[in-house]
């Protein structure tokens, strides 16, 4: 009897520590889910989109009607896959031209008819230019790790901002934190955005994209949003 008694106090405590003990499990398993998810400026590792390069990128970009030049782009530290030039995209117009490599561009063609659509439901009007600040630059990224750029190989756009049909033009610099129909119009999308491209940085992100929005086809996953 004294035996039986004394595992079954035994076994009572070990539940009794295992229930105090739990919420404190729990809590700290999140925080440290938080954590890992936050990040810092780091993005977590992907398995990056898979797009058409060479002639096979040019006959798609065709089959969507957009007309691309050839452009003697990228350095020997920082080659470009497939570097075109091309004037406008399947909906709008760039400005200036884009100079970029043929993947990015039709990742782009992919998402302008997702851009119109945001544009004509919350400004009236679709979308008849973009303007940007470039896709090319050989250089690290700008959160000051060693990692290359996607804008070493041309796999990433600076959006400054859009030209609508009716006149009206807004950016990023003015319009991030601007009227409300601007600001709701911009949020969304990058918020569409980031469904279509492997990383999406805004004036949210840090200082350096205060006055673009960052998308890119690269490894790495990061909604800056």
């Amino acid at each position: 009897m004294f035996l039986f008694w004394a595992e079954t106090d035994k076994y009572a405590k070990q539940r009794r520590v295992k229930l105090a003990m739990g919420p404190w499990v729990i809590v700290a398993l999140a925080t440290l889910t938080l954590l890992g998810g936050c990040g810092g400026s780091r993005s977590q590792r992907a398995t990056g989109p898979a797009f058409a390069t060479g002639p096979a990128c040019v006959r798609l970009l065709a089959e969507r009607g957009i007309a691309v030049q050839p452009w003697q782009g990228g350095t020997r530290a920082c080659p470009i896959d497939t570097p075109v030039r091309a004037p406008r995209g399947s909906v709008a117009a760039f400005a200036p031209p884009l100079e970029t490599s043929c993947s990015m561009l039709l990742a782009w063609s992919g998402f302008e008819a997702q851009l119109d659509r945001t544009a004509r439901a919350i400004l009236g009007s679709p979308v008849v230019a973009v303007r940007h600040y470039g896709s090319f630059g050989c250089r690290n990224m700008t959160d000051g790790s060693s990692r290359p750029s996607l804008h070493a190989q041309a796999r990433a756009i600076d959006v400054a901002g859009f030209v609508l049909a009716n006149g009206r033009t807004v950016t990023v610099l003015a319009g991030w934190y601007g009227r409300p129909d601007e600001r709701r119009f911009l949020r969304a999308v990058a918020v569409a955005a980031c469904q279509k491209f492997s990383v999406v940085l805004t004036p949210n992100s840090d200082r350096y994209h205060r006055d673009h929005i960052h998308v890119d086809i690269g490894p790495w996953r990061k909604c800056g949003v």
